[in-house]
Formats: C-alpha cells, structure tokens, sequence
C-alpha cells in the first residue's frame, strides 16, 4: 500500500512516528485512568463512579491498548523493512555496476527519493552501455560510427570522440604514406627496366603525370652546354600531355626561368600563381588556359642536381603529391648519375675497340711496306751493282729508277733556300696526292697544318745556319681532298753540291705509325685505369671463360688474378659466391644481348657484401664476343643509408615526444576559460615543438597569464621555453605581490643567470620576448609589463596600444636598459585585451610576399570588435591563414585574447 502512494520519505517517516505516538498517549490514558480510580475510590462518590466501570469493560481497555501496541509493533517491522529493501536492493546494483557488469534496469516503484536515485542509477547505466557499444564498434575498425556523449561534460563520451578522430587522422595518415611508398616502389619498376634515360624520361614522366593527376609534365636532364664548354645547360628529354608524349624541345641555362632557378637552387618550386609568361594548356575542350598550380623538384643526389621534373595541372597538388615528387627526386638522380657512367663506359669501351681495329690495320699496312721496302732496297742494290759492271746499261738504270721513285714509301724533294721547291718526286702523286705540277716552283706552306708551321719554317733556317747538320722533325699536311696525314721529314743542306743545289727533304707518311703509338698509350691509359680502378672488372667470353679481371679480385677472394685468368666459370664457380653471379649475368646477357644493370649480395672473403653489377656486351663485327662486368662495391654506401633512416626516426621519435611534454605542461584555452570565460588562446607551432609558448597562474586573488617568445623555433625554441616556464612559475610562486613590471625585472635576472652558467660566455644572445599581465578580477584591474612586444585593450569602441620595452628577457644587459614599465590599466564590462608574438605580424605571404604587419591585425580586432570571442578568434586566424596562402610558416604564432 505504502508503495503505491506516492510520499516522500520524511513523510512516511512522520507517519510511522505518528503512530508510535499515538500508542503511547493511548497506554498513558491508561495509566491514568487506574492512578485516577484508586484515588477516587476512597470516597462515596468515587466508589460509585468505579462501580459503574464493571470488570468486561476493564478487560476491554486492556485487550484494546494491547491491541494497539501490537498493530505498532507490527507495523514498524513493516516500514522498516519497506524502507531498507530498496536501499538494498540499489546497493547490490550498483556494486555490480563497480565490477563493470552493466546489468538489466532495477525496478523499484518508489514516488520517493530512493526511486528517483534508482531512476538516475538506470540513467547511468544506460548511458554506460551506449558508450561501451561505441567503443567496441571503434575496436572493430567502424570508425565512422556516430556517437554523442551524454553531455558536454561527459568526459567518457568526449574522450572517445577524441579518440576516433585520432585513429582517423592516422588512417589516414597511413594511407598517404602507403600511397607514396607504393609509388616509389612502382617509379624503382620504371628504372629497373631502362638504361637509356629517353626512354626512362618517357615512362617515368607518363606514370608520374598519371600519379599525381597532372595534365602536362617535363623530364630535363642537366648536360654540358654545346655552345660553352664550361657551362650546364638543362634539356628537356620528354614532354607529356593529356596521355600524349608531345615532341618538343627546351633547353634553359642554370638559372633561367623557374626550371633553372630550381636547379641552381635546389629547392623545389610549387606555385599557383603563374606568371604571365608561362605556357597555356589548349586541348579540344580547353582553350589556351593557365594550370592553376605548377610543381618543379629538382632532382638532387649527394648534394649534385642532375635533372628536373615539372608539372602542370589544373587543380592544386596536395601536400601528399608534392612529397611523393620530392621522395622520388633523389631516386631518379642516382638513376641519371648510373647511366651517364655506364654511357661513358660504354663509349670509351666501343672507341677502344673500334681504334684496336684500326690499329690492326695500319700494322697489316705498314707489314706490307716494309716488305715493298726490302724489296725495293733488294732491287736498288742490284742496280747499282750492275751500274758499277755495265756501264752501257745507264738507260736502262735511270728508267728503273724512275720507276721505283714513283712507286717509293717517300717523297723526295729538293728546295731554294727561300723555300721554293724545285723539284719532288713522282711518288708525291701516290703518297700525298698531289700531282707534281701543282708543287713545283711554289711555296708549299699552304699544305702545311697551320699549327706546325713555325716549325717547318724552323727546320730550313737551322738547315741553313748550320748545313752539316741533319734534322728530321715530324709535322701535318693537308692533302688536296682535305686529309690530315702525319709526315716524317729529314733534311739535309745540299746547296754546296753541284749535284743537287738546294735543300732536299725525304718525307714518308708517318700517319699510320702515330696512330699505332696513339692506340698503344691509349691501350695502356686503360689497362692502368682498370688496374687502379677501385671498382672490380672482369671480362668474360661467351664460353665462360674469364679472359681478365683486375687486381680487386684478390681484396673479394683472397686470390690472385691469375688464378682466375683463362679459368672457366664451371671450373671456379663453387669457390667464391661472387663466380656464380657473373655465371648468371652471362647467361643472361648472352640470351638478351643488352646491358644488365643489378644489385646483389654475396658472402665474399670480407664478409656479405652488396655490389652494384653493370654487364656490357661487346661484340665483334656484330657478333657478341664478350662481356664486360663492372662490380661496384656499395656496402658502404647501404649501410650509411640504414643509418641515417634509423637516427632519422629517433630524432623525430624523440621531437614527437618532446611535443607531448611541452602541450602537457602549457595551458589550453579551456583551462583557461574556467576562470576567464571570455578568453582563448590561437596557438600554431611552426614546427613540432614550438619556442613560443602561453603561461597561466592563479595566485591568491590575481591570474597572471603572458605570452613568450623564446628565441628560435623547432627544439632549439623548444628548450629555452622551459627555462621560461619554470622559472615564470618559481618567481611568481614566491613574489605574487609584486607588480607586473617588477616580475619581469626578476624574471630577466633569473634568466640571465641560468643562461650564462657553467659558461664564460656573458654576452650570450638568446632570450625571450614577453607580454606579461596580472588581472585582479575582483577589482577589474590589468597591470601590463611587456618586452618587445605590445598589449592592445580594447574600449569603448576603440583600441589603445601599450607598447613593451625595447629590450628582451635574457641575453645580457642592453644599452640604456632600465625596470620595466607597468601598465596599469582599469578594465569595464565589455572591455577586451589582446596580446601575441611576433609569429603573427611577420609571416610573409600576400600577392607582393611580405610581412602581415600589426595594422592588419588591429583590423582584424576592430571589425569584429562587437562579435564573440569565438568569433574573434576565427576572423584573426582566417586573416592569418588568407595572407599565408600557400607560403611556408615564418615563425610560431601566439596570440591570447580576454573579454572581461
């Protein structure tokens, strides 16, 4: 019954009371009534009024009074024991609640307090519930799963939120990066296949173009200059467009539009304003349109450019697209750098091969002459012997002589002493072919090399200043059809003999023999350059059998050169691991018959290696004969790699974690919203840690909060700031009551004092920049001291600026550096103040790329001064970001702003 009557339990006590109070007055009537009987019984009238009461009636009081303190009795057990189920009941509920058991709803049916305890209790768990199917839809990978917490205080429901989006950032974050490795390792396909770097440029352009979502893209390679030998030229290798290869061709000097400032520089370039004079794009759609973004990434290795890609597109790249091209630009210069070496191999290889034959000809020739000589010196000596016995056969000698002057190896000639020639032998005809007529009676300095003329023209006055003497010298002449030919001359000053009369020259072509000693030192320069050369070369014929390797062998092996030289590969192969490499590469060279271009690992005599292996054929009248391998030893270079990506990751590991203890200790703008509810922080680091840095306190009946700004940014920034912050804590801890100017002069001695210990430096120059101020809310009053930097209050409609003092925190004592000044400052309803670093006025963007600048700022203020503080907070962050555009971050930025 008590249950279904809805009172409350003060109530349902007041009546159990009641009850019990009422018993009591009952059994008290009787206690009364018997005290009153036996007095009154002692006189005549009492006796009859007691005489009237007969003994049933007695007996009736008693049995009803007896009656009554048993209904109480019975009726107490019953409330209390209605009073404390419930209470029980809640209490095992709840207890199940605290082991994590989110039970089914308790059901007490109670107007009273403990059922609205009980209703709250079901409210509780339900709730609990919901957020415990949330976080289990997350654990699961639904992250899109819609949650909304219980209230805005529900620090569960809000902490999940915080978490999904999290796990959402870094999905996809893990996207992006697997979107960039994959495309590394597809651009690493591309080159495998390529040792042409036309070819390579096309491929590599077209999947680029394709990955990034560009419409037009160009492969330039840097090359010396045709038209200066000293200088680079960058030339474009392919142009692709709309699916297309486009036959073009560019060619920039270092330095010359944006392709040539990113090559020179370095840097890459990646506009979306696009100067006037850069191309348009025209297809069957689009007329002659400007790409809204272009990208330009020079492609660096060890510090050298040896190319760059460009892009245009008529969206803007993301962030992602342009890392991904930064990240394959180091790629595709090693690419370039390995075969422009395997190219010039390749060309000294192909000259040495073609002078080799060369070389083998002019031998063949120069045997046969020397057989045309021995012959003809065989026939001389006959004739001069048959002179000296047959006199009478002098015609016949002078005709054969004629005959062998025609046909001799040289030519000879008889010269005035002015150099005028006078006669020359028949053979000039065959030997420099020219016909006699056309020399005799002229100078012939006209067929000589320019360059050898001095020279010749030495040769005749030595010949006339002393004629006992015989000089031969070695000059060019330049035959009628334009020919360069090698001539030995040796002459003799004959003009005393009567016989001859002049200086006569005998002149043979050398041409062949210099070139025979030429191939020989150049044969020589490259034995010595593979002999010295640090990489290891072998060759090897088509049979297998190794017919060189230099002396690098040994430092893999163990053994010397000659105990591979001539040897098969099916003889050394289970020797050594670096054997059954080259047993591969000439397999597969021999099936392909081009270049091979790996690398491999191998356990050699030094340990496990890792070489870079270029294979080249090489052949002989278009037959393959042999294979040239070039071995080059990066083991090194792989491990300097492996070093640098692991000192890479835990400088960044430890920079991350650096972050997490620099936001732990600084205030937010809800910290600071407790106190100051119309206040808020915009807070954006430039890097992952930040130098500048808010601070808060609540001391007594003050709040002191400033902005600071270390010197630097990044870590550097990073770790002055804490010195900032614990001290700004100890100095206000202890000296709360000083004013705000006197805080900062404490707070520069300190600073001063932790920068130059353990140091003998005292003109150290890092410090902070501070706006500093000291609110007493109750009295509604600002005390404002600032260093460098400038405080604006806000009132009645207009804006009052406080500047700072023009001296830091820190770095010294400055010239003419006084106390700092305090500002105070009487605060109305309505008012509001604003501070901040220098991050926010000195960032650079706009269309002209300059500073942002404080008027901008005041305007921000201003135009918004009648809006909320969230409001505010917007318009000045939309005016830093518009400005910014797509211009790097100068500087931390800090700004805090409080509405009173």
């Amino acid at each position: 019954m008590f249950n279904k009557i809805k009172l409350s339990l003060g109530s349902k006590i007041v009546v159990f009371t009641t009850s019990l109070v009422a018993a009591a007055l009952l059994l008290i009537s009787y206690i009364q009534y018997s005290v009153f009987a036996k007095l009154i019984s002692g006189t005549e009238t009492g006796g009859k009024v007691v005489e009237e009461f007969s003994d049933d009636s007695r007996l009736y009081l008693i049995a009803a009074s007896l009656f009554v303190v048993l209904v109480t009795i019975g009726l107490s057990f019953y409330l209390v024991r209605y009073l404390t189920q419930p209470i029980i009941s809640l209490k095992e509920y709840l207890k199940l609640t605290e082991e994590g058991i989110l039970a089914n709803e308790i059901n007490i049916n109670s107007g009273d307090e403990i059922g609205e305890m009980a209703s709250i209790t079901n409210n509780i768990v339900r709730s609990l519930k919901h957020t415990a199917h949330f976080a289990h839809t997350i654990g699961e990978g639904n992250l899109n799963t819609q949650f909304k917490p219980a209230s805005e205080n529900d620090v569960l429901g809000n902490s999940l939120l915080n978490m999904q989006k999290n796990l959402i950032s870094a999905e996809i974050r893990e996207k992006e990066r697997n979107w960039i490795v994959n495309g590394i390792a597809e651009v690493g396909e591309i080159l495998r296949k390529h040792n042409s770097i036309d070819l390579l440029s096309y491929d590599v352009i077209k999947y680029l173009i394709g990955k990034i979502g560009a419409i037009q893209g160009a492969f330039y390679v840097i090359e010396d200059d045709d038209e200066n030998d000293f200088k680079k030229a960058i030339v474009m290798k392919n142009l692709y467009a709309y699916n297309r290869k486009k036959y073009k061709t560019a060619k920039f000097k270092m330095g010359e539009g944006l392709v040539g400032q990113a090559a020179i520089e370095g840097a890459t370039i990646f506009r979306t304003e696009i100067p006037q004079d850069y191309c348009s794009i025209t297809s069957g759609l689009i007329i002659d349109k400007k790409p809204d973004s272009i990208l330009i990434v020079p492609l660096i290795t060890e510090e050298l450019t040896y190319g760059v890609v460009e892009f245009a597109s008529l969206k803007k790249f993301s962030k992602n697209e342009v890392r991904f091209i930064e990240e394959v630009g180091p790629i595709l210069a090693r690419t370039i750098f390995n075969i422009h070496v395997n190219e010039r191999t390749q060309r000294h290889l192909e000259q040495s091969q073609k002078m080799s034959a060369e070389l083998q000809q002019q031998q063949e020739e120069l045997r046969q002459n020397a057989e045309e000589m021995r012959a003809t010196q065989e026939d001389l000596q006959l004739s001069n012997e048959k002179l000296e016995e047959q006199i009478e056969e002098v015609n016949k000698t002078q005709k054969r002589m004629q005959s062998l002057l025609e046909n001799a190896s040289e030519v000879i000639a008889i010269y005035e002493k002015n150099m005028v020639l006078r006669y020359v032998s028949p053979s000039v005809k065959r030997i420099l072919g020219i016909d006699s007529s056309d020399l005799v009676n002229k100078k012939d300095e006209a067929h000589i090399y320019e360059e050898d003329r001095m020279a010749y023209k030495a040769m005749f006055d030595e010949l006339l200043a002393d004629p006992e003497k015989s000089i031969t010298i070695q000059y060019r002449f330049i035959k009628d059809n334009g020919e360069l030919i090698w001539l030995e001359a040796t002459g003799k000053n004959l003009l005393s003999d009567s016989a001859v009369g002049g200086i006569i020259l005998n002149s043979r072509d050398i041409t062949v023999k210099r070139k025979a000693e030429m191939e020989e030192r150049m044969r020589k320069n490259m034995q010595a350059l593979s002999e010295n050369s640090p990489d290891l070369i072998t060759r090897l014929n088509c049979d297998g059998v190794i017919t060189y390797t230099n002396p690098v062998i040994e430092n893999y092996t163990g053994l010397k050169p000659s105990e591979f030289m001539n040897q098969s590969l099916e003889t050394v192969s289970s020797q050594n691991g670096i054997v059954g490499v080259w047993k591969e590469i000439l397999q597969n060279v021999i099936s392909t018959e081009n270049k091979l271009h790996l690398e491999t690992n191998y356990n050699s005599h030094i340990g496990e290696r890792v070489m870079q292996i270029n294979a080249i054929p090489e052949y002989n009248e278009n037959n393959l004969e042999s294979v040239l391998v070039v071995s080059h030893d990066i083991t090194e270079m792989k491990l300097i790699e492996r070093e640098i990506q692991a000192k890479n990751r835990s400088i960044h590991e430890s920079i991350t974690y650096s972050k997490r203890i620099q936001n732990a200790i600084i205030p937010d703008s809800k910290s600071i919203q407790k106190t100051l509810p119309g206040a808020f922080i915009l807070y954006k680091p430039r890097d992952i840690v930040s130098g500048d840095f808010p601070w808060y306190m609540e001391k007594d009946d003050s709040v002191f909060i400033s902005v600071v700004d270390c010197t630097g940014h990044g870590v550097p920034g990073a770790m002055l700031s804490l010195v900032g912050y614990f001290q700004l804590n100890n100095i206000v801890e202890m000296c709360s009551g000083l004013n705000s100017g006197a805080i900062l002069d404490e707070f520069d001695r300190k600073v001063n004092e932790t920068l130059i210990k353990d140091t003998n430096e005292e003109n150290i120059k890092d410090g902070m920049d501070i706006a500093f101020c000291k609110i007493n809310l109750s009295k509604k009053i600002v005390e404002y001291a600032g260093a460098h930097r400038s405080l604006y209050h806000v009132s009645d409609g207009e804006l009052t600026e406080y500047k700072g003092d023009k001296w830091a925190i820190g770095g010294g004592v400055y010239k003419n550096q006084t106390q700092f000044t305090n500002h105070k400052i009487k605060m109305k309803t309505g008012d509001m103040i604003f501070f901040f670093s220098d991050g926010f006025p000195d960032q650079f963007g706009g269309p002209q790329n300059r500073k942002l600048g404080t008027v901008k700022i005041k305007d921000a203020i201003m135009n918004n001064k009648d809006k909320s503080m969230d409001a505010i907070h917007d318009a000045l962050n939309f005016e830093f970001e518009s400005w910014k555009g797509e211009h790097k971050q100068t500087d931390d930025v800090l700004l805090i702003g409080v509405k009173f």
